[in-house]
């Protein structure tokens, strides 16, 4: 009995199977796993309070009376910046009222690295998707311009992952502007007795976020 030998053609699509479908399964993870530091859930029961307690403590820092124009300014670490998103941004979004966060998108997270800020929110396909921002003061704005984008691990070219990012609301000419290239905020902005707030300088380092203001009245 004569044996039929195997059709040779068929191995190297063998072999390609067996590369390709490994490889899938890994990109596939790498995309819906966040990095390290987005995995970093805040926790604790009396979570609501920490960021009802960082929020007053912002707003009294901003709204203090002052005897003089001279600059004043506090720091923000990144973990005590996630209790405030994980509690505190959709409240403060619906009380805006011009700002909404997008349909499907959650939990996002910051980090702030040198000279970058990271910002991470799961999609609604799953997975997480990481913007890195750099910030720089012009002369009426302050600018955080988009220079990385990453789907999970996976970092894509900023002309494809632009389209991934959300719009988190309109404008009306006076908040912030969205682009393709990043996010612009104006430097000055108004507190409810008339005096005007005007951003000084910021300062980007791993794990915080420095901050300098001038209060005018």
């Amino acid at each position: 009995m004569e044996c039929t030998r195997p059709d040779g053609r068929r191995w190297p699509l063998r072999r390609l199977a067996s590369f390709v479908l490994p490889a899938l399964v890994v990109i596939t993870i790498l995309s819906l796993a966040g990095p390290f530091w987005w995995r970093l859930t805040p926790d604790g029961g009396s979570l609501k309070q920490q960021g009802n307690d960082i929020e007053q403590r912002v707003v009294s820092r901003l709204t203090k009376v002052r005897d003089s124009e001279e600059p004043w300014g506090f720091v923000i670490e990144d973990d005590i910046a996630n209790v405030w998103l994980a509690t505190r941004l959709i409240p403060w979004l619906e009380h805006d009222g011009d700002l909404e966060f997008p349909d499907g998108w959650t939990d996002p997270r910051i980090r702030f690295g040198t000279d970058v800020i990271q910002i991470g929110v799961r999609s609604p396909w799953h997975s997480v998707v990481v913007i890195d921002l750099r910030p720089r003061l012009e002369l009426e704005s302050v600018i955080f311009e988009l220079v990385g984008i990453s789907i999970g691990w996976i970092p894509v070219p900023l002309a494809m992952g632009a389209s991934m990012v959300p719009e988190f609301g309109t404008s009306d000419g006076h908040g912030p502007e969205v682009s393709m290239d990043g996010l612009s905020v104006p430097r000055t902005f108004d507190l409810a007795d008339g005096r005007r707030v005007r951003i000084e300088d910021l300062e980007v380092a791993s794990g915080e976020l420095g901050l300098r203001f001038r209060t005018l009245r």
